[in-house]
């Protein structure tokens, strides 16, 4: 939402492994990276930092692409389904 470009580490086996699935959506976006769990160890991470860092133009591209897929007025969305789900039972 604020169009901030991230690393995501993913827990494995979380909930069906969402939290992958979701990282990767933003991956494939081009808003983030992802190092999975299994893989990660602090010179990755810090190797995958200073990558990003050194392209500037490519982290705020990345935050462009974040900033798109960002969901916003969820709070009033999930009131009209709720609102809809009480009409229709009514």
């Amino acid at each position: 939402m604020f169009g901030v470009p991230a690393i995501f580490i993913p827990l494995p086996n979380v909930s069906n492994n969402h939290q992958e699935y979701n990282a990767k959506v933003l991956q494939n976006a081009k808003a983030a990276n992802i190092i999975l769990n299994k893989d990660l160890k602090a010179d990755l991470l810090n190797k995958e930092i200073e990558n990003m860092i050194r392209k500037p133009k490519q982290l705020e591209q990345m935050g462009q692409n974040a900033k798109k897929m960002a969901v916003t007025n969820v709070e009033d969305k999930i009131y009209k389904e709720i609102k809809k789900l009480i009409t229709t039972k009514s």
